[in-house]
């Protein structure tokens, strides 16, 4: 993109076709022939000139004329001579001295005419005879032309001389025959010989160097020519028209030199298209592209450069795009382009570049060198790209690191900032230094190196997750081994590991902040081990355990209760354990424990916490305060002791009571109601017949009361029996289905208003105590009847279950029983509730018992019922053949 100096050339300034052309001249020669440029520098020479002068050709290729040594030749003088060759005049047979090395001065007779290349600038041949006898001149001259006509025929080009006015073809070589089609030209007008290039402008140019001696230079002209028996043919070609003057100055014809580039052409158009393609597809670029030429100026530019700064296609080009850079950038680019463009190096830069608004933004610029398939350098190729938001973050994160490094350096607690995986020491304050151990040398090692001590230890570990994870670690009085003073010492620190984060939120660093607390933790610890004993003997005991300062503030819970709220032991000494205390409770426990705060007296009081599963249990909750020797207050202990077995006990023993004693007063009440009824029917009859009274009907209530005050003792001793492990069971083989129809024979005697059918589906004997399996069969029975006030019907089914096991079944149409209170009608005690409590009496053991009873058979009870709908209770139990319980039995 910027303009350097430099020329493009094979030998030093002469392009390849003519370093080719320059050669194959001095190739067909035998005398010393020198070509240069009309610049005078130095393209080829013959192999005659080295010999003759004593040079090799690696000494002058690419030199100047006037850099051959003075101290041989009068350069002055021949480049005087040449001077006229390049306006157009031929130089014949100029004696000129040159001083040889080694054989001292010799004459020579040079001659010099100027050619027109296909470049620009034309080529001067120079040859070289030593001057000779006169009577040798005419062979020498007959020499000369054969020279001449050898270097015509033998030339990489199309060559012909034409004479007059008329441009008659008076000499041609063969390249110039094969482009016309070997036709018939010599002697002819070119109007003649070739008619069709009439119309075609060539003899109008002709026309034009013959009459101004002023030649022509023609690059890539299209030329149509006729092939005999062959299509036209066309052909593009770079050609030079010379004027030929003689001696007087006037022009007697005119030299044709042409080189066929129709190939060039032709390629040169794909190329061009293809450049054209890529032009067009480098258009469509969300990018600033641009190109240069070998030279460094630059060729191209996409639109996008000239929508983003304004500038015109004109002030871009050439090296005008740096005005766009921004003046303290503007050098500096400059510099850094020309640097990159000599090296043949990439190109790198980041500066500031005018919009077309007129601010500058950040922007990037990359280019790399352009080389051909021959590896030789084209220019740069490259693109520009708005990295102006990038910048901007980029600096937002330089300031916030550098009040980073101030917030650092400024900081009482010990700061250190680590970057990269390696932890390297970006930053530390004199605190953190100190606390190392260290000095500021640590500064810009990598954490490891700077204190291998903690290898081992659980801190690189750490630092590695917090970088990999970008979860900040709190340390708590965690302990840190550092080598101080030449010796290990251990100390204790709460510190913080936060990751640091850039713009892409992506994690560069680790900020490390740190406080000894040695001394407190140190300290503490002798407190701790005294602490310890109490800690011990208070997760020990039964009781849950608080201790609370003078205030109330909470200070400690024991394990107790953690396993008993479920609560972390933090959030327990956060919140408290008030909001746990049953509603009901709290005000009264609240107004309670703040009178004991103020008074120191003690505190007692019987309250319900809530537990890990949701339930409400009593405690006795008590409160002592601690006091020095002046008498205030310095702490308070607290112990909560569960007590809910004990007030459900005492809940069950007032029931109980109530219930037995109702159970109990019901029939010795009836009992004696009948008694005194009889007695005052006695003394009213005086002797009278008795046979009138009442006595059967009284008699028998009297003995129903008395049965069912047997069966309320009895139920009573089965109970003990069960809590003391006492009871015996007589187990014996019998029919189940004869128990079944005895048990309701003797239930029907009594219960004559209730209809119970028997279905014996299946019939077995079972082994196990008669007596109490028929009491349980009496339980069910006699339940189906009290809750069936409504419903007469009671059917009892005996049937086959699964795998050798009988069930008895005891089915009604009664009241029916709640799901929840399925699941408790077989705990002792348990009475269902509600509107039916005072309607259905009993001491609610019976099923109790008969759980027990089925459960020491190895049996299950299974009920199911639904309530208003009625219940299903049945036990089930193995069934035994004869045969294994006489094996038993044996």
């Amino acid at each position: 993109m910027v303009k350097t100096s430099g020329e493009h050339t094979a030998f030093g300034g002469a392009s390849i076709d003519l370093d080719n052309f320059a050669h194959a001249v001095v190739r067909t020669v035998w005398e010393p022939v020198l070509v240069v440029t009309a610049g005078l520098k130095i393209v080829a020479a013959s192999e005659e000139f080295y010999s003759t002068f004593g040079l090799h050709s690696k000494e002058i290729k690419g030199l100047l004329l006037q850099d051959l040594d003075e101290k041989y030749w009068d350069l002055k003088g021949l480049h005087n001579l040449l001077t006229t060759v390049k306006k157009g005049n031929s130089l014949r047979d100029h004696e000129f001295l040159i001083d040889l090395k080694n054989f001292g001065e010799k004459a020579f007779l040079i001659n010099a005419e100027s050619v027109d290349y296909l470049s620009n600038q034309g080529l001067i041949l120079i040859s070289f005879k030593p001057k000779a006898d006169t009577r040798h001149q005419r062979s020498k001259d007959i020499y000369y032309l054969k020279t001449v006509r050898d270097i015509l025929s033998n030339a990489p080009a199309m060559i012909c001389r034409l004479k007059g006015p008329e441009h008659i073809f008076e000499l041609a070589n063969e390249q110039y025959f094969d482009l016309i089609g070997k036709r018939d030209i010599l002697g002819k007008t070119v109007r003649e010989a070739l008619p069709e290039v009439e119309n075609q402008g060539f003899i109008e140019l002709l026309d034009i160097v013959y009459k101004s001696g002023k030649p022509f230079i023609g690059n890539e002209i299209s030329i149509k020519l006729k092939q005999p028996g062959k299509p036209d043919k066309n052909a593009f070609l770079d050609f030079v028209y010379q004027p030929i003057f003689e001696p007087n100055g006037e022009v007697s014809g005119i030299f044709v030199h042409a080189v066929d580039v129709t190939e060039k052409v032709s390629v040169r158009k794909k190329v061009e298209q293809s450049e054209q393609e890529l032009r067009n597809m480098l258009e469509t670029l969300p990018a600033i592209i641009w190109l240069t030429d070998s030279e460094g100026t630059t060729k191209y530019m996409n639109k996008n450069w000239y929508e983003y700064t304004g500038q015109t296609s004109g002030e871009a080009e050439e090296s005008n795009w740096v005005d766009a850079v921004h003046p303290e950038e503007r050098e500096k680019t400059n510099r850094q382009f020309g640097k990159a463009f000599r090296e043949r190096k990439p190109y790198h830069a980041i500066f500031r570049l005018r919009s077309r608004k007129g601010d500058y933004r950040w922007v990037i610029g990359r280019g790399s060198p352009k080389f051909t398939i021959e590896g030789e350098f084209q220019g740069m190729i490259g693109t520009v790209v708005d990295i102006h938001e990038e910048k901007l973050k980029e600096q937002l994160i330089r300031d916030k690191e550098n009040r980073i490094r101030a917030i650092v350096q400024e900081a009482t607690v010990a700061t250190a900032v680590y970057t990269g995986e390696e932890m390297k020491i970006e930053m530390a304050n004199d605190a953190m230094v100190n606390l190392w151990g260290k000095d500021r040398s640590v500064i810009g090692k990598s954490l490891r190196e700077a204190l291998p001590e903690l290898e081992g230890q659980p801190f690189f570990d750490l630092l590695q997750k917090v970088y990999n994870t970008g979860e900040t670690y709190w340390g708590k009085e965690d302990k840190v081994d550092l080598l101080i003073n030449g010796r290990m010492q251990t100390g204790y620190f709460n510190f913080t590991y936060k990751p640091l984060r850039n713009e892409k939120n992506e994690i560069y660093g680790i900020l490390n902040m740190a406080q000894d607390i040695s001394e407190m933790v140190n300290s503490r610890e002798l407190l701790k081990q005294s602490e310890s004993h109490f800690r011990q003997m208070a997760n020990l005991m039964p009781e849950k355990v608080t201790n609370t300062d003078a205030e109330g503030n909470l200070i400690y819970f024991n394990q107790n209760w953690l396993d008993y709220t479920g609560i972390e032991r933090e959030e327990l000494v956060l919140r408290g354990w008030s909001h746990l205390i049953h509603e009901d409770d709290f005000r009264k426990f609240e107004k309670k424990w703040r009178k004991s705060l103020k008074t120191g007296k003690n505190f007692e009081m019987e309250i319900r916490i809530l537990g890990r599963e949701g339930k409400y249990k009593w405690h006795l909750s008590r409160a002592e305060a601690v006091k020095d020797d002046d008498g205030r207050i310095k702490m308070w202990i607290s112990t909560n002791t569960e007590i809910h077995r004990l007030k459900e006990e005492e809940k069950r023993k007032e029931d109980f009571l109530k219930m037995v004693s109702h159970e109990l007063k019901t029939p010795v009440t009836s009992i004696k109601g009948y008694v005194q009824l009889l007695l005052t029917l006695l003394r009213r009859s005086n002797g009278a017949d008795h046979s009138k009274l009442p006595l059967q009907p009284s008699l028998e209530r009297i003995d129903h009361q008395i049965v069912r005050l047997t069966r309320l003792i009895s139920e009573m001793l089965d109970l003990s029996r069960l809590e003391e492990n006492k009871m015996v069971l007589q187990k014996e083989v019998f029919n189940i289905n004869d128990l079944v129809t005895q048990t309701v024979q003797d239930i029907s005697y009594t219960n004559t208003q209730h209809r119970i059918d028997i279905n014996h589906e299946y019939r077995c004997s079972v082994f196990g105590d008669k007596d109490r399996l028929g009491q349980v069969l009496i339980n069910f029975i006699t339940n189906a009847i009290k809750y069936s006030p409504e419903s007469q019907n009671i059917k009892i089914q005996v049937k086959k279950l699964k795998e050798d096991k009988v069930a008895v079944c005891v089915i009604d149409e009664g009241i029916g029983i709640d799901k929840e209170d399925q699941k408790k009608i077989f705990k002792r005690f348990y009475r269902i509730g509600g509107e039916s409590e005072e309607t259905y009496a009993g001491f609610g053991i019976g099923l109790y018992l008969a759980n027990e009873i089925i459960q020491r058979h190895n049996g299950v009870i299974e009920v199911d019922s639904q309530k208003g709908k009625g219940s299903e209770f049945r036990f089930i139990l193995s069934v035994a053949s004869e045969d294994e319980m006489i094996t038993k039995e044996l």
